[in-house]
C-alpha cells in the first residue's frame, strides 16, 4: 500500500503536466497550427494605394459598387475574356464562395484595359452573375496595369495573376496563375478573421 501512496502525487503532477507539455512539443517541434501563419501569395510592399472606382455590373447594369468598401478579386484582361480569363473568372468566384458567411465582404472584379466595347454590350453568362467590371483607364490614366506591376518589364495584364485589394483600395497580394487554391482561401479566411473592415 505504501508503494503505491507514494507514486500518486508524481503521477498526479505527470496526469496534469502532460496537456502542457504536449502542446509545448507540437507548438514548438512541429507545423501543426501554423497553417493560416504565412501567406501563399507575393505580398506587395509597401501596398500600393489605387483611386476609388464606380463599377459597374452587367447583370443589374447598374453602377453602384465601388472598388473602395470591400476586399477585391481581381484579374486583368485585354478586350476579349479567353479561355484562361474565364478559367480565372470561375476561380474567383468559387474563391468568394468559399468564405462561406463572410462573402459579402468579397467582390469579384475584372478589370478591362485595352480597346473594348461599352461594358452594357457585354452578354457574360448566367454564371457569372456577381462579376463586376472596370475599365482599366479608371485606375491607370497613363502607362496600361501600372498599377499592377510587381517589376521592372512585368506585364501584369498577360501575367495571369489574381489580385487583392483591400477595403482601402490598396492592392496587397498577388497570386500567380497556378497559386494553390486552398491556400488563397487559407490566406482570405485570415484576413477576414482578423480584419473588421469591408
Amino acid at each position: 500500500m505504501r508503494f503505491k501512496e507514494k507514486y500518486v502525487i508524481p503521477l498526479l503532477v505527470v496526469i496534469f503536466a502532460a496537456p502542457f507539455a504536449g502542446a509545448w512539443l507540437v507548438f514548438n517541434f512541429t507545423d501543426m497550427g501554423r497553417e493560416g501563419g504565412a501567406s501563399h501569395g507575393t505580398l506587395v510592399q509597401p501596398p500600393r494605394p489605387l483611386p476609388d472606382a464606380v463599377l459597374y455590373d452587367p447583370f443589374s447594369h447598374s453602377r453602384t459598387a465601388r472598388l473602395h468598401g470591400r476586399w477585391s478579386l481581381v484579374y486583368l484582361t485585354e478586350a476579349d475574356c479567353g479561355p484562361a480569363c474565364r478559367e480565372q473568372l470561375y476561380k474567383m468566384r468559387l474563391l468568394r464562395l468559399a468564405v462561406a458567411k463572410e462573402a459579402r465582404r468579397v467582390q469579384c472584379v475584372l478589370v478591362v484595359y485595352g480597346e473594348h466595347a461599352p461594358f452594357e454590350s457585354w452578354a457574360l453568362p448566367e454564371a457569372d452573375s456577381g462579376q463586376l467590371l472596370l475599365a482599366g483607364g479608371d485606375i491607370d490614366a497613363y502607362a496600361p496595369a501600372a498599377s499592377f506591376r510587381l517589376a521592372e518589364g512585368d506585364e501584369p495584364v498577360k501575367a495571369g495573376r489574381l489580385y487583392l485589394i483591400d477595403p482601402l483600395g490598396n492592392l496587397m497580394m498577388s497570386y500567380a496563375r497556378d497559386a494553390v487554391f486552398e491556400g488563397i482561401v487559407s490566406d482570405l479566411k485570415r484576413l477576414l478573421r482578423y480584419s473588421r473592415l469591408g
